[in-house]
């Protein structure tokens, strides 16, 4: 029996690993770079039985519970297609992040209150804290029209507050705050460019409903209690996103397309109808969630969540069973490049009516007397305890059994029958994501917002200690002021800076970049007009084509945008590090670190729309086509020669029948009408990309200049302070106390700091 310890730390990504004790590298396993663990565990136990050939294996691990829990996972799956190896895995003292963003929290209220250096109570740098550690946390939901995807956003609040018509009602942007303990719901409206419409406190259904059917509404914020995700640490926020053929703008779309690109990996819930598997809606939109869930890691995976909702209207007696609609969600999936989907089966209507009842909440009629009623089915039917199903880790699948536990201890059987419709799993797995991902985010985050300023005043703080009684380094003081003062009354070291300044340019940059994002668009567009390369179509099929570029073209373009605003803020963040590298140099021994936020980059205004419009008749032409054929009969000379040459039988020769055929050279239509607009689009996107970058270019070199000039002043000052201090034999002795002082407090802190990133 070997024995492997492993220990790996989240926040800065640090391992160790010993074999029976002695310290040894695995990076068989982890390889190179800074990978997380999540990364490399599915893996980790092949590799080790392989690299040490041991079949009783006992791995201590420590670190974070979730990292805990992805080697757990591992270890069953492995252990379930190797049955001749034994592996014991021990808890060598796990963490919870939970504590840990607490901790820092409270960390900084410390330091705002006791820090004796004013730089550390900054507006700037508390802003930059609050907005690392915001406890907001997106999850978009997104479906295609009938999913029941408001039933089910209901059923997570315990009430019916979005609309849930027939005909498209999510044509607005719902935004829904999680606020715990909150005993009703309030909300605001804004129009497209964010201008408040109305405040509604409380908020209930009929409200939603006139807010939905104003046509200025586009974003609706709304506040309440998302009952059944614990939300201590993180508040999530929902986000009820338009359906892909009903968003009221074109940003509500881009909405959904950065969610899925961005860098924190917000999760998605994606909800099908369980009744209607495939639609064209869904193949766009499926098609950039495969590019997120393939861009590497466990996280990509589980922070995309598929639905299959209305599982409870199958029939097991036709085939319609729970497990094979669930295998046929993956095959669906699995053609849009989507592997390993985690699918949840629910009955979400179900669910929503339960937690109504159990809210003293009123239901209709309907609910009262047809679905309530029948929550004891799901009780008595196996097939209908869907929670059986939800693909949950082992850690929430033991969550979700001591609540059905509980529920029967207690004889509660709505209770129970809610559980069993699948809706709780899905709220464990929300709330299981957010402690596995978000929080270890955040707090690293948190504690490198601050660390390195820290660490620069700490470097201050010894420098000035050295002076204490060293009359030698009191005189290389005295001697650097002067030189100091001297290069700040020269100008030419800011001067040289300022050239530089002046002399960056994102142009050249933003070309390049431009080039590769057009090119991944015209990529798409080939791949999706690829079969209707074609100057032969039957006039149904050339409209069915056309009809599909009308709604597959205005998604293009948002992505295209999109992906150009990401593009620019790149290159403006690279021309910012540069510009920031020669602000370090000039003030290098002085201040400390400067850094320099790039605000986001605004969407880029309105421009031409790709839309197709025109007929297709200048395209038409009519053809001769076979349609069968008949026998004639032979008539004198000719016939028989047409006997002869046809091989006829005798009176009688075949003739072949046509008809008038109408065919759309549509390959013509592309290159006249489809591509003229996608290079429309192109070409005002890239002006007005160019065109902002310019402006914001310059706004950014002014800033650094003004910068510049304010830096200048404050050296003047401190050098100043320094130089009297030197020259006045009282003022000295108390700076050397006071440093001290602060020299005390920031080891203290620092400690208290690195702490926090210690498992």
């Amino acid at each position: 029996m070997t024995t492997f310890d492993l220990v790996y730390n989240p926040f800065t990504k640090e391992k160790k690993f010993l074999v029976d004790g002695k310290e040894d590298s695995f990076d068989e396993c982890w390889g190179t770079g800074n990978k997380e663990l999540s990364e490399w565990a599915s893996k980790f136990y092949e590799r080790l039985y392989k690299k040490y050939n041991d079949s009783e294996i006992t791995v201590k691990f420590k670190g974070i519970l979730r990292d805990y829990e992805f080697l757990e996972d591992a270890k069953f799956e492995y252990e379930s297609g190797n049955k001749n190896v034994k592996i014991t895995l021990i808890d060598n003292g796990c963490t919870n992040t939970t504590e840990k963003l607490g901790a820092l929290k409270a960390l900084f209220e410390k330091m705002q209150k006791e820090t004796p250096f004013e730089q550390l109570r900054s507006p700037e740098l508390i802003d930059l804290f609050n907005k690392v550690v915001s406890s907001d946390f997106e999850m978009a939901v997104v479906a295609t029209m009938s999913s029941g995807k408001s039933t089910l956003i209901n059923s997570m609040l315990g009430c019916e507050l979005l609309p849930a018509r027939n005909e498209a009602t999510t044509a607005t942007l719902a935004k829904i705050h999680d606020i715990d303990g909150a005993d009703h719901f309030s909300g605001k409206s804004y129009d497209k460019d964010h201008n408040e419409l109305a405040s509604i406190n409380p908020l209930l259904l009929s409200n939603m409903n006139e807010l939905n059917d104003n046509t200025e509404t586009s974003i609706i914020e709304i506040y309440g209690d998302i009952i059944g995700i614990e939300s201590k640490d993180l508040h999530l926020v929902l986000t009820d996103t338009p359906g892909p053929n009903n968003s009221r703008t074109d940003e509500h779309k881009a909405h959904t397309y950065s969610l899925l690109t961005a860098d924190y990996k917000p999760m998605i819930l994606y909800v099908l109808n369980g009744t209607q598997l495939e639609t064209n809606d869904d193949n766009s939109l499926l098609n950039d969630v495969a590019k997120a869930m393939n861009s590497g890691g466990r996280q990509a995976q589980e922070r995309f969540i598929f639905v299959l909702n209305k599982a409870d209207q199958f029939d097991p007696a036709t085939g319609e069973d729970v497990p094979k609609k669930i295998e046929d969600v993956k095959v669906y999936l699995e053609k849009h490049n989507i592997h390993n989907a985690r699918v949840f089966p629910t009955a979400a209507r179900m669910a929503k009516v339960i937690r109504q009842y159990q809210n003293n909440q009123p239901l209709t009629e309907t609910e009262e007397d047809e679905i309530l009623p029948n929550y004891a089915i799901f009780i008595k039917r196996e097939w209908k305890h869907f929670s059986n199903y939800s693909p949950l880790s082992p850690a929430s699948k033991r969550l979700q059994d001591e609540m059905i536990a509980s529920a029967k201890g207690k004889n509660d059987k709505y209770q129970e029958a809610l559980i069993y419709t699948g809706i709780p799993a899905i709220e464990l797995a929300i709330s299981e994501y957010l402690t596995k991902y978000a929080l270890p985010a955040k707090i690293t985050e948190g504690v490198y917002s601050f660390k390195e300023k820290i660490d620069n005043l700490d470097l201050e703080a010894k420098e000035i200690k050295k002076l204490k009684d060293n009359k030698a380094e009191v005189e290389k003081l005295a001697v650097t002021i002067q030189k100091i003062e001297k290069v700040l009354a020269n100008g030419e070291k800011a001067k040289v800076v300022r050239e530089k300044i002046d002399s960056l340019s994102v142009k050249e940059n933003i070309k390049d970049k431009f080039q590769k994002v057009r090119g991944n668009m015209m990529g798409a567009l080939t791949q999706k007009t690829q079969k209707m390369q074609n100057s032969r179509l039957p006039r149904d099929t050339a409209e069915d084509y056309r009809d599909t570029l009308i709604s597959f073209l205005p998604d293009l373009e948002q992505k295209f945008r999109i992906d150009i605003q990401n593009s620019l803020n790149d290159v403006l963040k690279s021309q910012a590090q540069s510009a920031v590298e020669e602000y370090k140099k000039y003030l290098e021994d002085l201040i400390g670190t400067i850094s320099y936020d790039i605000p986001p980059a605004a969407i880029i205004g309105d421009l031409a729309s790709i839309s197709v419009k025109s007929t297709l008749n200048k395209y038409s032409r009519m053809e001769d086509v076979k349609v069968g054929s008949h026998r004639v009969k032979e008539a004198g000379f000719w016939g028989g020669v047409k006997r002869f040459f046809t091989g006829g039988r005798a009176g009688y020769f075949t003739e072949l029948d046509f008809e008038k055929q109408e065919f759309i050279d549509f390959s013509k239509y592309l290159d006249d009408k489809i591509v003229p607009k996608i290079e429309e689009s192109v070409n005002s996107t890239r002006d007005a990309a160019f065109n902002w970058a310019s402006n914001e270019e310059e706004k950014f070199k002014e800033f650094f200049k003004e910068q510049l000039k304010k830096l200048d002043e404050s050296i003047k000052q401190k050098i100043a302070e320094q130089k009297q201090s030197l020259e006045n034999k009282e003022a000295f002795e108390k700076m050397i106390q006071q440093n001290e002082k602060n020299l005390v407090w920031l080891n203290s802190f620092k400690k208290d700091l690195d702490s926090l990133l210690v498992i």
